[in-house]
């Protein structure tokens, strides 16, 4: 008597579970598989290439000189690096779900440069440092973290990383060469130069996916870097050596300083994700 009050029940149960089934699967059997999720559009594995435009803007055009004790009539030298345009490629690999290792490159942009000098604070001359601009190219590599769902066709990050800058250098003007001559005993055209330079990097930005089923996106972002760049402004001296008081000689000085232009770089673009 107790195992048939036991087995009722669970008779009962069973059959009811299976007219359920029956009744989903309709007169023919055939039982439809439960609903699922979107499917997700950055993931671990995706690629994801985007090429567009840069607008590099500095923030600081502050001079530090390395020697003014050697070079006291320097003391008022000033940089001046303008804004512009420039095209970016990027290229990033999702290792895992929810970031990206990225690396990005900044084409060639020629920066209007001017050269200032101050006496007691005054400016006494601003002049462009070259008829051409001084040119310029940025590589970086970041590490981007993806903080939303991976269906979702938008995407915004946030990333660090490194940053590595090159300068090409440039003959000076006329107009500076000859204020040289005139307050530092300059002979000939000086030349001033920008050494490479790593510094750090980051970046917030967003990917918009044209479509759930699309491979396209459009792309913007916003990204500061910090770097400290060592400016060199070369230029010739005559003078007497130790060895010889009557032998005058070609030297070579250099006044070197610390140009901190920090710049702001806004890119859009499009890309498309493997």
């Amino acid at each position: 008597m107790k195992m048939t009050r036991i087995l009722t029940p669970l008779a009962l149960a069973v059959s009811a579970m299976v007219g359920a089934q029956q009744a989903l699967a309709g007169p023919s059997g055939y039982a439809p598989p439960m609903p699922s999720g979107p499917a997700p559009i950055y993931e671990a594995g995706t690629v994801v290439f985007r090429l567009g435009g840069a607008y590099v803007d500095p923030d600081d055009t502050s001079v530090n000189l390395r020697n003014p004790d050697i070079f006291p009539e320097f003391t008022g030298l000033r940089y001046d690096l303008d804004s512009e345009w420039s095209w970016q490629f990027s290229a990033m690999v999702m290792p895992i779900d929810h970031f990206g290792i990225e690396y990005q490159y900044d084409g060639e942009a020629g920066h209007s440069h001017d050269v200032r000098f101050i006496e007691d604070g005054e400016e006494i001359l601003r002049r462009k440092l070259d008829n051409k601009d001084l040119d310029r190219t940025t590589q970086l590599l970041t590490v981007n973290w993806f903080p939303v769902c991976k269906e979702s066709w938008i995407q915004p990050y946030v990333g660090f990383g490194a940053v590595y800058t090159d300068f090409d250098s440039v003959n000076t003007s006329e107009v500076i060469n000859e204020y040289l001559a005139d307050n530092a005993d300059a002979i000939g055209p000086a030349r001033f130069s920008i050494n490479d330079s790593w510094g750090w990097t980051g970046q917030v930005g967003v990917d918009i996916i044209l479509g759930r089923e699309s491979n396209w996106l459009v792309n913007a972002a916003v990204r500061y870097d910090d770097t400290e760049l060592d400016a060199q402004l070369n230029y010739a001296v005559e003078g007497l050596t130790q060895d010889d008081p009557q032998e005058i000689r070609t030297f070579y000085n250099s006044v070197r300083s610390e140009f901190d232009p920090e710049p702001w770089v806004w890119t859009v673009g499009v890309g498309y994700k493997f």
